[in-house]
């Protein structure tokens, strides 16, 4: 069977004149409009069709420009949809249109009366004979086939969809409604031959759990369902669960939409949905990381100047390079310009993304870039508290950066830039003479040639992945600390050597979930004997700054871990057999913990 779908229409607008004015009870108020362009017509040398709306919830916009100075003017019709002003769309209201009479000319809106709502004072003031522009509908719903019964559920502001649903089913069809409303006085008669039980909710009588305590009463019957409700949000949660958990409607059966929100306009609500559309948007990010990996700006910049140069240049397929450059040519985006014969150039963001930090972020070429292919498992992570990465890769993300030498060398290399800003003062505060340090998982070994540098009588061992270890042995040679240095080639969940006095874990617990950083800590532990175990690492805090929030849940989708305090840490250890001993601030919130065993 079909399933609910949304059928689009060709959006347009239509300037229309008001017939009548007149309240259908006390606080609601209908306008009929009428005009010649509920016909067909022409605007702005386009063919626009009849008004024309198929479903009970179609909804319209109104725009009510008032005696706003700052109205920017109306939506231009283009062929299809409009184009909209800068900041137009705050003078648009949508409404379902209660009752529609091609052939009598007649659509009519029902308000409620408030105060305050742009498009309720327009109501309560307009009069016969004014003008007033309305856009759409946009779309229909089409219902899914097989529905036996309608269960509708809805506030006041849902009435208009539920009367009209209501008298245009067909004769017999069964429906149970329930209606909230501020008062008995505002019950209204639907003029229909359905089989109805409707249930009316009085607001002034009734406490926030009455709608649904009626909505339980109400009759269920035999047959598919269609469940349709509406109306202030929050009223609508437990129904939301009621109809999918307690009675099963299957998802293409369910419509519930929130039309309203308690304490906001529905323009604060509009903005709010539009800001988290914008923020859900997944094609900013990955055209900027295309873009980046695929060097744009710098062969723009040295005088590609066409979408064919540049898919010479790269490689790419030139169809696709065109829909990712006319984005890159957008307004919002400013990474390119585009002149009217096509012609390509840099834009204000254009050589921001030639900076290298840029590419050591986004260039999907180099390894440091392939955190951000943990979040596309961040749900599996949530669930599971696995790596999200391995999830979706199918490997860890070291065995990612290890299937490549380029992935790892630049990983190593992106690390290694911020552990120059840390490595001295850690050295520093360790304050050692002539002690062994074994650097445990530390990379190419930065850390421990800055302690080597800075003590001249200590020694050092590396202990890393083959590849990896390969690249701290280079590193060691070029600083001329070789005779000082030892590099072992193995994972740091392997027994460790035993001959060190200092084991130093720095930023690497953060990377994995609690079970394998104790397995870690006991291997420390293992080999310190009565020597030191030091972690190096970010202590989470409370924090607002949402980049620290945001990097603490990539880590979690990355690896199942994340930031931990100090407390979890000293827990961590603990079960590793170690105690704290000392612990010092090195670096903004990177701190210095030092162990040793009970």
């Amino acid at each position: 069977m079909a399933g609910r779908r949304h059928q689009p229409f060709p959006i347009c607008i239509r300037e229309l004149e008001v017939l009548e004015v007149f309240n259908v009870t006390p606080l609601m108020r209908r306008v009929v409009l009428t005009g010649e362009q509920l016909g067909a017509f022409r605007n702005n040398g386009i063919d626009v069709g009849p008004f024309h709306t198929d479903n009970a919830d179609d909804h319209v916009k109104l725009v009510i420009p008032g005696d706003d100075p700052d109205f920017p003017g109306m939506p231009q019709q283009v062929d299809g949809t409009l184009d909209w002003p800068a900041g137009g769309l705050a003078y648009a209201r949508d409404y379902t249109p209660r009752y529609f009479d091609a052939e009598a000319g007649r659509l009519e809106l029902d308000f409620v009366r408030h105060s305050g709502g742009l498009a309720a004072g327009w109501a309560e003031d307009v009069t016969p004979g004014e003008r007033v522009h309305v856009a759409g509908p946009r779309g229909t719903t089409v219902l899914p086939d097989g529905i036996d019964w309608y269960f509708l559920v809805g506030d006041e502001t849902a009435l208009p969809a539920i009367a009209r649903r209501i008298e245009e089913l067909p004769p017999g069809t069964p429906v149970t409604a329930v209606i909230s409303v501020p008062r008995a006085s505002e019950e209204q008669t639907f003029r229909h031959a359905t089989d109805l039980d409707i249930t009316w909710v009085h607001s002034d009588r009734s406490g926030p759990d009455d709608l649904m305590r009626a909505v339980e009463a109400a009759p269920w019957r035999d047959g598919q369902v269609y469940a349709w409700a509406a109306g202030e949000a929050n009223m609508l949660r437990p129904l939301r669960r009621w109809f999918s958990a307690t009675k099963q409607v299957p998802r293409d059966y369910t419509d519930i939409a929130g039309y309203w929100r308690a304490g906001q306009t529905q323009m604060e609500v509009s903005l709010q949905r539009n800001r988290i559309r914008h923020m859900a948007d997944l094609g900013t990010p990955y055209v900027l990381r295309a873009a980046v990996s695929l060097d744009i700006a710098e062969l723009v910049s040295e005088g590609h100047r066409t979408v064919e140069a540049l898919a010479n240049a790269t490689g790419a397929d030139v169809r696709g390079l065109r829909r990712l450059v006319r984005l890159l040519a957008h307004d919002e985006l400013g990474v390119l310009t585009r002149a009217e014969d096509g012609t390509l150039g840099l834009g204000p963001a254009g050589p921001v993304l030639q900076e290298p930090a840029f590419h050591e972020r986004l260039d999907h070429r180099g390894g440091y870039s392939r955190i951000d292919d943990g979040w596309p498992g961040l749900l599996h992570a949530l669930r599971t508290g696995e790596s999200g990465f391995q999830h979706v890769k199918g490997r860890s993300f070291w065995e990612e950066l290890g299937s490549d030498d380029e992935l790892g060398r630049t990983f190593d290399q992106a690390l290694s830039g911020w552990t120059n800003d840390w490595a001295p003062p850690v050295a520093k505060q360790l304050d050692l003479t002539d002690e062994h340090v074994v650097d445990v998982g530390g990379g190419t070994g930065v850390l421990l040639a800055e302690i080597l540098e800075q003590a001249p009588d200590t020694r050092g061992t590396l202990i890393e992945l083959p590849t990896t270890a390969e690249r701290g042995v280079a590193q060691f040679a070029a600083r001329g600390l070789a005779d000082r240095a030892r590099v072992v080639p193995q994972s740091f969940f392997e027994q460790l050597p035993d001959d060190g006095d200092v084991y130093l874990i720095s930023q690497v617990l953060h990377d994995w979930p609690d079970a394998e950083s104790t397995a870690i800590l006991r291997r420390a532990a293992e080999a310190a004997g009565a020597g030191t175990v030091a972690l190096l690492e970010r202590l989470a805090k409370d924090s607002d700054d949402d980049h620290e929030m945001i990097f603490d849940l990539q880590m979690y989708a990355l690896f199942g871990s994340g930031e931990r305090s100090q407390a979890e840490y000293t827990a961590l250890a603990a079960e590793a057999g170690l105690v704290p001993t000392a612990a010092h601030r090195i670096h903004e919130d990177l701190h210095l913990l030092l162990y040793r065993n009970a």
